[in-house]
C-alpha cells in the first residue's frame, strides 16, 4: 500500500510538471494583448531627421557638365586626401608648403615599374666540419647541417635533392641551389 501510495504521488508531481509546461508554452506562443501592443507602438519623443540625400538629375543628365574627378575616388583607400599644392617661384620648379621632414614637403618621385621579385630564400645550411679520406687523390667529407638533421657530403653529392656540392677545403664548402640557379660559399663555423 505504501509503493502505491509513491508511485500516486510521483504521478501527482509529474501531471502538475506537465500542466505547468503546457501553461508556461500557451503564454510564449500566443500574441501580445490588444494594450500591450498600443504601448509598444508609441512614437519616439525625437523623430527621426530628414536626411540631405538626392538624386541630383542635373549631373545624370548632363555629364559634361559634372566634375572630372566623379568616379576615379579610390574607394579602397580611407580618407584620402589629396595632395597639398605647390607653389610656384616665377620661373622655377614648384616649392612644397611645409619645412623639409613635413608631411607637406614635396617628395621626389620614384618611377613606378613593375615590383621587384623577392631574392631567393637563403642557404639553410652550416658547414660545421670535414674529415680527410684515405684514398689516392685524398678528399674531403664535409659534415653539414640544416635546423633538423646533420648530412656527410662529399664533391658532387645532391643534398636534399636541391643543393649540389662544388667543392670542399678545411674553410669552405661551395654548394650550388639547383632551384634557383646561384651558388654560395658556407664557411667552417668556429
Amino acid at each position: 500500500m505504501s509503493k502505491d501510495r509513491q508511485k500516486l504521488s510521483i504521478f501527482g508531481v509529474l501531471i502538475l510538471v506537465l500542466a505547468l509546461t503546457v501553461v508556461l508554452g500557451y503564454r510564449m506562443t500566443q500574441p501580445p494583448a490588444v494594450g500591450q501592443a498600443a504601448d509598444q507602438t508609441k512614437t519616439s519623443q525625437n523623430p527621426p531627421a530628414p536626411s540631405d540625400a538626392r538624386i541630383r538629375l542635373d549631373l545624370v543628365e548632363n555629364p559634361e557638365a559634372a566634375d572630372q574627378d566623379i568616379g576615379k575616388k579610390n574607394v579602397f583607400q580611407y580618407r584620402q586626401t589629396p595632395p597639398p599644392a605647390a607653389v610656384t617661384r616665377s620661373g622655377g620648379p614648384p616649392i612644397g608648403l611645409g619645412p623639409v621632414g613635413s608631411p607637406f614637403a614635396q617628395q621626389p618621385s620614384r618611377p613606378a615599374g613593375p615590383p621587384q621579385p623577392l631574392p631567393p630564400p637563403p642557404f639553410p645550411l652550416k658547414y660545421q666540419g670535414f674529415a680527410t679520406e684515405d684514398r689516392p687523390g685524398g678528399g674531403f667529407t664535409a659534415f653539414i647541417a640544416d635546423d633538423t638533421r646533420h648530412y656527410n657530403v662529399t664533391v658532387g653529392e645532391v643534398l636534399m635533392g636541391r643543393y649540389r656540392i662544388l667543392s670542399i677545403t678545411d674553410k669552405v664548402v661551395d654548394v650550388e641551389d639547383l632551384e634557383f640557379n646561384r651558388r654560395q660559399s658556407l664557411p667552417l663555423l668556429k
